[in-house]
């Protein structure tokens, strides 16, 4: 059995390790703000997988870190420790600066760009965002530094995914990033760009972190986790106080049936009318909309027609193979339907009903991989081929016992 002080002095040494690893890159960065990134990069290797017991992988391993750091006593452990100083939050921030500045008393050189870390200030925000199907938008907020030139923080918010941080970016000016897209909307490709305030942009980022926090493994960029610590600083430079509103409205079940009335009665929905079976494929894809979708029942790009067909139909909906094949002759109408009523572009709307047929054959498989359902789905399911009639509160309790018994077994 490992010892309380066995494990402390095995990562006491890993520390040791650590440090004189990180020391030895601390040449590389020529700037301010590429130390703070690789400061950040540092701070995220940390993170490459949640400690066992939810433990604060910071708390564990930054004290000990910067203890390793100031018994090297190089230049470049004091640089290193600037530069984590200038990313780091709290009591982190203060540990690095106090270990920095007695390594700085014994005379030891600053690297160049040290006077400069934590100087950025906030210059300008604003919102890239794509106006034909909002899958997402980027926060971008400039910063910049005496005498040099900005640069730009980028923040991508995935509305596909319940709003959470994507992917992360460190680009040029502002200004430079505005150019390229309006030469893009000239020709008629590519997304729209606003003016954001600087207290707004903190609100959106720091919500989304909250969703990427709070959202279990979350599929993000590959440089969110490198760049978390250098967003989280450049945050804390902006202005707070700005509240969010809350977009969500909520579809009544006779707002539901009044657009299920809509469709069938629409130029893309006539031929459905009458016909029970596509009227229920169109029900589900708008509770669908209503209750799980980003911008309701009526948004549905490419990548909402990917999501709804192979992973929330395979997860949520209990249905014979049937209802399946349905779903692929009677969505397209549906998508292009909704992209009318939204006022999509024609090409990123037949780009969007297209994607029906291209994701066809792996809905159907999923649908049929007990594997990809959800309980739920596999509860429905079971108690189906049980024959418990699902709209008898009595049976279903009693079922529900018995399946509960079963999985205990």
């Amino acid at each position: 059995m490992t010892s309380r002080n066995d494990s402390d002095h095995e990562l006491a040494e890993l520390m040791t390790s650590l440090a004189a690893i990180a020391a030895g890159d601390a040449s590389a960065p020529t700037s301010a703000v590429e130390a703070e990134q690789w400061a950040a990069c540092i701070i995220g290797t940390w993170h490459v997988r949640p400690l066992p017991g939810g433990e604060n992988v910071e708390e564990l391993f930054f004290a000990g870190f910067t203890a390793a750091l100031e018994q090297l006593g190089t230049a470049r452990a004091l640089a290193t420790l600037r530069a984590l100083s200038a990313v780091g939050a709290g009591i982190h921030e203060q540990r690095a600066r106090a270990a920095a500045d007695r390594l700085a008393a014994r005379g030891l050189t600053e690297a160049p760009w040290s006077a400069e870390l934590g100087r950025a200030r906030p210059t300008a925000a604003a919102l890239m965002y794509e106006e034909a199907f909002d899958d997402g938008v980027s926060v971008l907020v400039e910063f910049s530094y005496a005498d040099r030139d900005p640069h730009t923080l980028g923040i991508y918010i995935d509305h596909n995914m319940g709003g959470l941080v994507k992917d992360a970016f460190v680009a040029g000016p502002l200004s430079e990033l505005r150019d390229k897209l309006e030469r893009q909307a000239a020709q008629e490709v590519g997304p729209a760009i606003r003016d954001l305030d600087l207290a707004e942009a903190r609100a959106r980022v720091e919500a989304a972190l909250y969703m990427l926090d709070h959202t279990y493994d979350a599929p993000v960029g590959e440089d969110v986790r490198p760049l978390r610590a250098l967003i989280d600083a450049r945050l804390r430079l902006l202005p707070d106080g700005c509240e969010l509103g809350d977009d969500f409205e909520e579809l009544t079940p006779q707002e539901r049936d009044q657009l299920l009335l809509d469709f069938v009665a629409s130029p893309e929905g006539q031929r459905w009318r009458g016909d029970e079976d596509a009227e229920d494929v169109v029900w589900t894809a708008i509770d669908f909309g209503a209750g799980y979708n980003h911008g309701g029942p009526l948004r549905w790009s490419p990548v909402v027609v990917e999501i709804f067909m192979t992973s929330w139909l395979a997860r949520k909906v209990a249905r014979e193979p049937e209802f399946f094949e349905r779903v692929a002759d009677v969505l397209p109408d549906w998508v292009a339907y909704a992209g009318r009523r939204r006022g999509v572009p024609s090409k990123p709307l037949r780009d969007a009903v297209a994607a029906v047929n291209r994701y066809r054959a792996e809905m159907l498989e999923a649908a049929g991989d007990h594997e990809a359902w959800g309980p739920a789905k596999t509860f429905a399911v079971a108690a189906q081929q049980a024959g418990v009639d699902l709209s008898d509160p009595d049976a279903v309790g009693e079922f529900i016992e018995q399946y509960n018994d079963g999985l205990a077994a």
